[in-house]
Parts: C-alpha cells; structure tokens; sequence
C-alpha cells in the first residue's frame, strides 16, 4: 500500500445526470448507501456499464444512522448465527486491510454484573467461539480482567456487583458516510456514472422485464428515462416506494436510535437494558455515541427522528452501569429505519440481519434484483453476491477484485504518520493537528485538500472553534466530491456536522465558501442555510 497520498484528486467525483440521457447502461444501481454504493463499485470495477442513482446523498439514510461499527455481532452468536457471524468478521479483515484510514480497531469491554449481564461462563464461551470464528483476525484474542482491572481500564463503570469483565476487540468506521463515498468514488474511477439528489420515479417496462427507470433530478427538476438491461434495488427501507413487487408481510421496518453525550467511556463498553437488549457506549470523536433501540416502525421515512421515550430508555439502561457519567447530557440523536426480512412471532430486537437477495424473475419481473436486509459490515460480500447474479443474467463472466482492491484513500497509520512529516516539513507554521486530521480523514487524498489551502491560505484555517475542519474541506467537497447541498457538505462530508454545535452557528460562512463553487445566488444560499437547519432539527427532541 502507497505510503504517502496524492496531491492530485485522482478520483473526482462530478455529478452528471446529463450523462445519463441517451446511453443504455448494463445496471442501474437505486440507492447510495453502503449496499448500493458497494454494489455500484464490484460491477465498475468488473467493467460493466454502470449507474448509480441517489434520491438525497451518500449515507444519507440508514447507513449514517447506525452504530458506525465493524463487527462479528456477539448477540447474533446468541441467535446462533453462526454463519452471519463469520461472514462479518472475515469481512471486518478486509475493511482493516482495504480502507485503514476509515476503519479502526477498537476495544471492548463487556461488564460482568450479578443479575444485569449473562454469566461469566456463557459470556466466555461466546467469545471463545468469537475468536475461533475469527481465526484471520490481526487483532488480539479475548482475555478476562479481574474487577481492579477493569475499574482501572474503565473508572465511570459501577463497582457494586462488578465481577470484572472481558475484554475483546472490533472495529469502528467513526465517519460511515465516507465510507460510501470512497466506494461512489472508486465506481466513478472506474468508468460509473455516479447521481445523488436525482429520484427515481417509475420503472420502465417491457413486457415482463425491466428496461429502465424514469428519473427526475431534483436540482434542476429535469425528467429523463435512463434505459438498462438490469436494475438492483438497494433501497433498504425505501424498497416498497417503487413497485418491486415484494409483498409488505415479507418486510419488516425496525426503527433504532442513537445518543451523543460528552465523553464518558474510554473503550466501547457493553450493557444490558433490564429488558436484556444488548447495546454499546462507544468513544466517538471526542465523544459517547450510545445506541441502539430496536422498535418496529410504519411512518415517514424522510422525517424519522427520536422520541423521548427512546432517549430516555436509553439514559435510563446506561445509567445502571455508568451510574457517574452525564449520559443525560444529549447533544443530538440520530434515528433510522432498517429493513428486515420479516419473521412471524420474533420480537424485533431478534429479527435476522441477514440479507437476502431477490431475483425477481421468480415472480415474472425479469432484469430486477432487490436486497433487504444486511449490516454495513458486509457489505461488499452482499455487493459481490448481487453482481454475480447480475453478471449471470447479462451472460458475461467477470471476477470480483473487491476483497483485496484498496479504497482510494486506503492509507494505513505508518503511512498517515509519514505524509504528515512530509506535508509539515514543506510547510513550516502549518498546524500539524490540521495535517493528521487531513491524513485521517482522507487517507491519500489528503494532498489533494491541502493543495487548496496552498492555493488560497484563506480556506487553510478552520469553519468554527469546535472542529478540525478546514475551510479547504467544504469547497473540495463542492469540487470533487458532489456536494451539492449545505447538508451534504456539513452533515456527510466533513466533521463539521458531528460537532456538539452541528455547525448551526457558521452554516451562513460554508454556504458562502461553496456559493461560488456551486454558482449560488443569494436566495438559494438563504434556502440552503433554511434545508440545512431543518435537517439538523430531525436530531433534537421537540417536546
């Protein structure tokens, strides 16, 4: 693996619904989250003709709302989903090895508390076969920690009834809607046509098989048909919005939240809710990210946030295991729906995670493949999946090179440790906390943000006193990464949006800073700043 990045963006990423008209593509992709944006990137990289098509943005929806972990899934060992288990750790390797900017090892531990979680002997045993069922592992194996040692490791927890607790180790991908840009990116690198804010309206049909979808782009307000020989519908809980003919009874929307509070936790820790749901604190960028509840859900998928109830549940759960910490301090919340197959009699917190591929031919519609289901940590084993059976259907023959192709900013530490020295020592003054921040960020596309900065010093200081972001971050973004919105740029494209302020109070500056970029007027910048404050009101309580 390269170990300094470029100074040249190398993969850019420019909307072009233009490109779109006219042209028969071998696959349409519907949906840019993880799923769809990991299946666009298998099917370009193999040489198909391919496009990608997004209603919002990049991780806008489930994706970015979830725990943001790389993980085995300990509670699916308990459903004894063997194979789901093993199927998300060999891919959690690849994750490290693939994208090491991104994707990072991460400690947990799992408190041993008399009545609160499962006994020590069963909790060993599951680990025990955690690690054998991740035999490639880079990662140490589970050891036991006496209760000194883990009040040592962990002080906020509660000592009364501790019995010390295990300790174990997974991964974490803090920034997931990057995640499915570098996978868009390297689609697009790859010859793609990659399309976010363009809603797909309809299918074209004909007879029995799907020819296309007709489109409408929701910037200009154009209406295309863009015609294809297959089409995969990678909606997650949007798939019934078009008629893909999956009956409602087979689907079940699950609703999970998230809570941000001040730092409390120094590893990721695992708690039990009285109610014996499994969930995590978890150190996120300076921060506690806990979560996640598990509710069935039927309403508006645009405009699903958390209640009061939830957040309570919660705190409330927390608190019996980290009875010091401010857990009630709320910064914001994050809610998504997930999609699940649906089981009869299975609580919601039991559904399967596993994904299922649908070959709709089997129900007379031919050309048209849907997934639901799935976790982000296996997603380009799903993506592999699905294009071998869209390569079938097409006649062609193709290898899937994902599961050792690196992503494009694919840069591991030693090489992030290696740019910084090199970028500070050609720029004597400049924060060396700005360049590790680019580095980690960005991987080996770091050079190409700086290389903005060194042209206009005036985008080289940062948006607000609560983020590392630079003002370089938001026009790069503009420019190469298709932002087209104040959101996609505060909320998915840099760290501004994950700040305790969101980056409410200096959303006027970055809309001014792309307004040029993006050929803005004033009153679509005010409009922006309006969309962007809304979005952000989706993460706050309204009592």
């Amino acid at each position: 693996m390269p170990s300094t990045a470029s100074h040249d963006p190398e993969v850019s990423l420019a909307r072009r619904p233009q490109d779109l008209a006219g042209r028969e593509f071998d696959l349409v992709v519907i949906g840019g989250g993880i799923n769809g944006t990991g299946v666009a990137r298998d099917a370009a990289r193999r040489g198909l003709k391919v496009a990608l098509l997004e209603k919002e943005d990049f991780g806008y929806g489930t994706t970015g709302r979830s725990t943001r972990l790389i993980h085995g899934g300990l509670r699916y060992l308990a459903m004894l989903d063997f194979g789901l288990v093993r199927e998300s750790l060999r891919e959690r390797e690849m994750l490290l090895r693939n994208a090491p900017h991104l994707v990072e090892p991460l400690a947990f531990l799992v408190p041993l508390y008399k009545g609160i979680s499962p006994g020590k002997t069963k909790l060993k045993a599951g680990l025990t076969l955690y690690d054998a069922l991740s035999y490639d592992k880079r990662m140490p194996a589970h050891r036991f920690l006496s209760k000194d040692e883990t009040l040592a490791e962990e002080p906020s927890l509660n000592p009364e009834g501790l019995d010390g607790a295990l300790l174990y180790y997974d991964a974490q991908v803090p920034l997931v809607e990057r995640l499915c840009l570098e996978n868009a990116l390297d689609a697009a690198a790859h010859g793609a046509v990659v399309v976010n804010h363009l809603l797909v309206l309809d299918f074209v049909r004909e007879g029995t098989s799907i020819a296309g979808v007709r489109v409408k782009d929701r910037l200009s307000g154009r209406e295309d048909v863009v015609r294809a020989k297959t089409v995969v519908n990678a909606t997650g809980p949007w798939l019934n919005v078009l008629d893909v003919h999956v009956e409602d009874k087979r689907l079940r929307m699950t609703k999970g939240i998230h809570i941000v509070v001040p730092p409390v936790v120094r590893h990721a820790v695992v708690l039990f809710a009285e109610d014996g749901r499994l969930f995590f604190a978890i150190p996120w960028l300076g921060r506690t990210l806990v979560g996640t509840t598990d509710t069935d859900y039927a309403g508006d998928l645009d405009k699903v946030a958390a209640t009061r109830e939830e957040v309570d549940y919660l705190v409330e759960s927390a608190r019996r295991i980290i009875p010091g910490a401010d857990v009630s301090g709320v910064q914001f919340t994050w809610a998504g729906v997930r999609s699940l197959l649906n089981v009869e009699g299975v609580k919601e917190g039991a559904v399967t995670r596993k994904h299922f591929v649908i070959d709709h031919a089997k129900e007379g519609v031919h050309g048209l493949f849907s997934i639901v289901g799935g976790k982000i940590t296996p997603y380009r084993g799903v993506a592999e999946e699905v294009v071998d059976k869209v390569a079938k259907a097409l006649k062609v023959r193709a290898a899937c090179d994902t599961g050792k192709a690196p992503l494009p900013g694919a840069l591991d530490p030693d090489g992030q440790a290696a740019w910084v020295a090199e970028a500070a020592a050609k720029r004597p003054g400049f924060p060396v906390a700005s360049l590790e921040h680019l580095a980690r960020v960005y991987g080996r596309r770091a050079g190409a943000v700086l290389a903005l900065a060194d042209q206009d010093p005036t985008l080289s200081s940062t948006v607000c006193a609560h983020s590392p972001t630079l003002k370089a971050e938001a026009v790069f973004a503009a420019r190469h990464e298709a932002a087209h919105t104040l959101a996609d740029v505060i909320l998915r494209r840099t760290l501004l949006g994950h700040a305790p302020c969101e980056g409410r109070h200096v959303a006027p500056d970055v809309a001014a800073l792309i307004a040029p970029v993006l050929g803005w007027d004033d009153a679509r910048l005010s409009e922006e700043v309006a969309a962007f404050e809304a979005a952000v009101d989706l993460r706050h309580l309204h009592e």
